[in-house]
Parts: C-alpha cells; sequence; structure tokens
C-alpha cells in the first residue's frame, strides 16, 4: 500500500511470506494432520474486507504522489499564472530570489569566497 513512500516494503513482504511459508510446512509435515478440503462459495467475510483496503490503497497512493511529486504547483502556475495555460517562466517562479544587496557589510561574505561579485543570488 505504501510502495511510493518506501520501495523495499514489497521485498520484505515477499521475504516473510517465503519464510512464513516454510514455518507453515514444516508444521504441516512433521506436526498436524492434513486439513480435510470443504468446499466453498467464495471468499465470506474476507471480500468486503479486501474491497476496503484496495480502495484505501489507492486513496494512499494518489495522495502520496500528488504530494510528493511537482504536479500540482504545476497545474496551479499552469492554470492560475501561465501564458496561455503554458509553463514558460514557472522554473524562475518556483525559485527563490534573495538581493545580496539587503546584507549590512558586517554581514556581507568574505571577498575571497566564490561567487561573492554576484548582485542576487537563486
Amino acid at each position: 500500500m505504501f510502495v511510493s513512500a518506501f520501495p523495499l516494503a514489497p521485498m520484505f513482504a515477499l521475504l516473510n511470506s517465503v519464510c512464513e511459508l516454510r514455518v507453515d510446512a514444516i508444521n504441516f509435515v512433521d506436526q498436524f494432520r492434513r486439513p480435510t478440503p470443504t468446499r466453498a462459495q467464495d471468499i465470506g467475510a474476507w471480500y468486503p474486507i479486501m474491497e476496503a483496503l484496495v480502495s484505501i490503497s489507492v486513496l494512499v497512493n494518489a495522495f502520496v504522489l500528488a504530494f510528493t511529486s511537482d504536479f500540482i504547483p504545476r497545474l496551479v502556475y499552469k492554470t492560475r499564472y501561465g501564458k496561455e495555460g503554458s509553463l514558460e517562466g514557472y522554473l524562475n517562479n518556483s525559485l527563490s530570489f534573495f538581493d545580496v544587496d539587503n546584507f549590512t557589510s558586517d554581514e556581507r561574505p568574505m571577498s575571497s569566497l566564490p561567487f561573492t561579485n554576484l548582485s542576487y543570488c537563486r
């Protein structure tokens, strides 16, 4: 459900399933009798639980992708500020601007540092 946030989750789930399968197989072979097979109509109460889990996982993945990607800020710029719905000027809009002239003489960087001759920085 959280693959976007934690990409290693499927691998850990697979390792857990493999280990659990091995332990269950050892228990069935060594400690228990064979279960009697019975026919069932469907998966019973698990069906609505699975439906709810699928719905929640789709919503969670959609929100994770929406809030971790640059899609929403681009869409807002394109519809609100862009010229005729284009992204022209989006990069300059999304970067911050600081005027170095706002430094006092005591706060100015030393002249031995690179880029001290700039009047502003991004």
